[in-house]
């Protein structure tokens, strides 16, 4: 009997012949790119730059010098970065390891398989600062720590996506090119309350603006640790607070201050998501 043949979906015809092995569904995405569609190149494509204890990278050939360059930023760096994570995540060693991190000539951020999935894809045009390139591979790893920690943190939804966020500009401060910060996108929205309802996307800018501020509020202007607002993660920001502060009037008490200092009805151009202290 001949062997029916089975018609591939056209997704991922198309993808494979862009030259991509897996399409990626974690992104950190400026918010003009919601839609973007990253993942990893064949091995073909690629140059070796180097590894170490906890990360193999590779380049796309054809970015040439800029490419290596960017590798070599990234060598030199993500063992700190890692141990920073690694700390604020209870002293854990995520599973999968090493990371395969690939730097493309994709300009749109950077991506990963799931929340789980240590192959990582950075888009090596994304912005021009070296330090935002790196922060990407940051903002991309801490998902997988926070996938392995659990307690709530979800980086396929607002909450997660904030601390994937807040995590890596904390690292690199004020390096985001102006399409990847969200608080504006949520202080000149309605300003709905994502702080006791989670947004199931991490795409979403506006849910992603209310969390990159509320974590900020309650690492820079109540002096909580990370460690120590990740250890108290939950299924809502206002779970979070429950359990780190001991409040339940966490959506009240982070609206006072927003709206003390950013009042509604106004348009706001913040230049980071972390205005604070104030």
């Amino acid at each position: 009997m001949a062997k029916k043949r089975i018609k591939k979906p056209a997704r991922l015809t198309r993808v494979r012949a862009a030259g991509l092995s897996s399409v990626h569904h974690r992104v950190t995405v400026p918010q003009a790119h919601q839609t973007a569609v990253m993942g990893m190149h064949q091995q073909s494509q690629l140059t070796h730059a180097g590894k170490t204890d906890h990360f193999d990278v590779s380049y796309v050939t054809g970015l040439g010098k800029t490419g290596a360059a960017l590798a070599r930023a990234i060598l030199q760096n993500c063992e700190r970065e890692y141990a920073t994570l690694q700390q604020i995540f209870g002293g854990i060693t995520p599973h999968r390891l090493p990371f395969i991190v690939q730097i493309t000539s994709d300009g749109t951020g950077a991506s990963h398989s799931s929340c789980m999935g240590t192959d990582i894809s950075v888009g090596g045009k994304s912005g021009r600062a070296v330090d935002f390139i790196r922060s990407l591979l940051v903002a991309e790893a801490d998902e997988v720590f926070m996938a392995n920690f659990g307690r709530g943190w979800d980086c396929g939804a607002s909450n997660g996506e904030g601390l994937s966020r807040v995590l890596a500009n904390d690292i690199y401060r004020g390096v985001e090119p102006a399409g990847f910060i969200s608080s504006n996108s949520w202080l000149n929205s309605p300003r709905a309350n994502y702080v006791e309802h989670t947004y199931p996307s991490d795409t979403h800018y506006p849910s992603i603006g209310c969390s990159v501020l509320f974590l900020n509020w309650l690492r820079f202007q109540l002096s909580r640790s990370w460690t120590a607002i990740v250890a108290s993660g939950g299924p809502t920001l206002a779970a979070t607070y429950q359990n780190l502060i001991g409040k339940s009037t966490a959506w009240q008490d982070f609206q006072s201050v927003i709206s003390a200092h950013f009042p509604a009805g106004k348009n706001y151009n913040l230049k980071t998501d972390n205005p604070f202290p104030l």
